[in-house]
């Protein structure tokens, strides 16, 4: 979820875009835009789902490390973290509607490699495909559903757009819990090469009729945003990035090594984590909007979720605690992201300054998927020992929680321009 709301800087970045001219048409919202982008998210998000719900089946089969699938499960946060401004900037110059679908086309083209690839070097490549492909298409779609929405639906359409990561992991989750052990980890390559093409065809027709107006560049300066309570929300993002990613890509095999638990009943589990994931995101918004402050949710969600992580992953606790405490991380884990973005319009001084900052904690969040999981990996594979990866958990999460208490204590959904 924490790389999805980042692609609020495309849609902001290009104040006139493809996709119906200016940001703000009157009349009707086109809402099978908004479904039809929202759709493109969810299909692409499916792979980051079928990372964590297959990686047992392919470790066993490709006898590889934890530590080399690890940088598997990393590889779409690597490229966010090095090149996520990046993809903006590409996405801005080919067209929303056209770097949507080309970022499609590559999702399909990596999984349906990935599926037949008979050695780790191939499957490694199959995801930098899918990655380039992630990267283009959650770029694009905010800036696909902007121009299509009139100024008073547009909220609730971009609130719709930020379930795309939530609901594409459940939906992964749930595929996997009834079929993974029929079509076997290959199969779920295919079907999850299959679903971004079914999603770029109904793109492609409910974006039809749309033209290419003149874009402009961004007024922004870089320099302009970097003030004391936007580094420390990056920093925040970071640390929690870095812990999530531990629990939420390796949690199948977590309860595979410690508890012998079937991948299929393993994905079930972050089935019911990724929803309670997206519930907490939503009541987020909620709170934030009635004023909540967002100190003290950082502060409850963070240190929430440091225990639970040491129920899941120190031995000992009984296999229902465990997943009780991993779906208790999981509805928690919704929490920081939700208030990262919601954060961006309490932050900006003037409108200009909003994709750039947009653009930063975009990369925040790469920086810390791409630390996480890569740490967890070396330590388990250095100890033999999924409790070590605790401290891959509790530290960056310590981090935030310092950030946090630097943080304005009224920094809240009041100062919402």
């Amino acid at each position: 979820m924490a790389i999805g709301a980042g692609i609020w800087a495309a849609s902001m970045t290009n104040s006139r875009t493809e996709a119906g001219g200016t940001g703000a048409q009157p009349g009707l919202t086109d809402w099978t835009v908004v479904w039809a982008a929202t759709l493109a998210g969810i299909a692409v998000a499916l792979q980051m789902g079928k990372a964590a719900a297959t990686l047992p089946l392919m470790r066993a089969e490709f006898g590889a490390s934890i530590g080399l699938l690890a940088n598997y499960v990393a590889l779409i946060s690597v490229v966010a973290a090095l090149f996520g401004i990046l993809f903006g900037s590409v996405t801005h110059y080919l067209g929303a509607r056209r770097a949507g679908l080309i970022g499609l086309a590559l999702v399909t083209l990596g999984s349906a490699v990935g599926a037949e690839t008979s050695g780790i070097s191939v499957l490694m490549t199959s995801r930098l495909i899918e990655a380039v492909g992630f990267a283009l298409t959650i770029t694009a779609m905010p800036a696909i559903i902007q121009p299509a929405t009139r100024a008073s639906d547009r909220s609730l359409a971009m609130g719709l757009w930020a379930i795309w990561l939530p609901t594409g992991f459940a939906v992964m989750m749930a595929i996997s819990y009834f079929l993974l052990d029929s079509i076997g980890w290959r199969g779920m390559f295919r079907l999850c090469a299959m679903l971004p093409a079914l999603a770029a065809l109904f793109l492609l027709g409910a974006t039809r009729t749309q033209t290419i107006a003149r874009r402009q560049p961004a007024q922004a300066t870089f320099r302009a945003v970097f003030r004391r309570e936007v580094l420390l929300i990056f920093g925040i993002f970071i640390g929690f990035a870095a812990a999530n990613l531990v629990i939420t890509a390796f949690l199948p095999t977590i309860l595979a090594d410690q508890y012998g638990m079937p991948a299929s009943r393993a994905a079930a589990v972050s089935f019911v984590g990724a929803v309670s994931l997206g519930l907490a995101a939503v009541l987020t918004g909620w709170l934030v909007q009635k004023g909540l402050c967002l100190r003290p949710l950082f502060l409850a969600s963070l240190a929430g979720m440091i225990l639970c992580a040491g129920i899941v992953l120190l031995a000992g606790a009984d296999l229902w605690v465990s997943i009780a405490a991993a779906i208790g991380f999981s509805m928690l884990a919704g929490i920081p992201p939700s208030l990262v973005w919601l954060s961006i319009p309490i932050l900006v001084r003037s409108p200009s300054e909003v994709p750039v900052l947009s653009g930063l904690l975009f990369q925040g969040a790469g920086i810390g998927q791409l630390l996480g999981p890569v740490l967890a990996g070396w330590v388990v594979e250095a100890s033999g020992s999924w409790a070590m990866a605790f401290w891959v958990v509790a530290i960056p999460c310590l981090a935030a929680i310092a950030l946090t208490a630097m943080l304005s204590p009224t920094l809240s959904g009041r100062h919402d321009g």
